[in-house]
């Protein structure tokens, strides 16, 4: 795969050709289990931790609360899941996994992993894996960060 950012250690030229592949990890496992990279997303959230609502499926995945309905109609469609009314909150539905469905959301996520580990193998397992992963995590909540965003990302 080819750098697309400029030559050197630029951080972007070092993490966009590796969200592409994972990207295309998730496209290609996703296909493989006649569903999209969304659907996928959403079966798993949906399966783990069960009984979410469709709120917090979003909240879990990053993903746009209207866009989602068309995803869950189609994974009921196919008897994977299905939503009930939250007891709580009337307005609210939660989502409930088949067993079909959690059949499945376990093989995109056992594909999901076996893939990644793959990929992993180019890091040295242990200190030097843990000591990447733990500088990704940090890094991904300081994106998450109001203040950083702010100080950086106006328009």
């Amino acid at each position: 795969m080819a750098v697309t950012r400029t030559a050197g250690q630029d951080l972007a030229g070092l993490v966009l050709p590796l969200a592409k592949a994972l990207a295309a990890l998730e496209s290609s496992v996703a296909r493989r289990h006649g569903m999209t990279s969304w659907q996928c997303a959403v079966l798993r959230a949906a399966a783990e931790p069960p009984g979410r609502t469709q709120r917090e499926i979003v909240g879990a995945i990053g993903y746009d609360r209207n866009r989602i309905v068309a995803d869950l109609d189609d994974l009921e469609r196919r008897a994977l899941l299905f939503r009930r009314v939250d007891d709580l909150d009337r307005r609210s539905n939660r989502v409930e996994v088949t067993a079909a469905g959690r059949r499945l959301a376990r093989a995109a996520t056992r594909d999901l992993r076996a893939g990644t580990e793959d990929l992993l193998v180019a890091v040295e397992p242990g200190g030097e894996r843990e000591t990447m992963l733990r500088a990704l995590t940090a890094l991904r909540d300081r994106c998450a960060d109001d203040a950083w965003s702010r100080a950086w990302l106006r328009p």
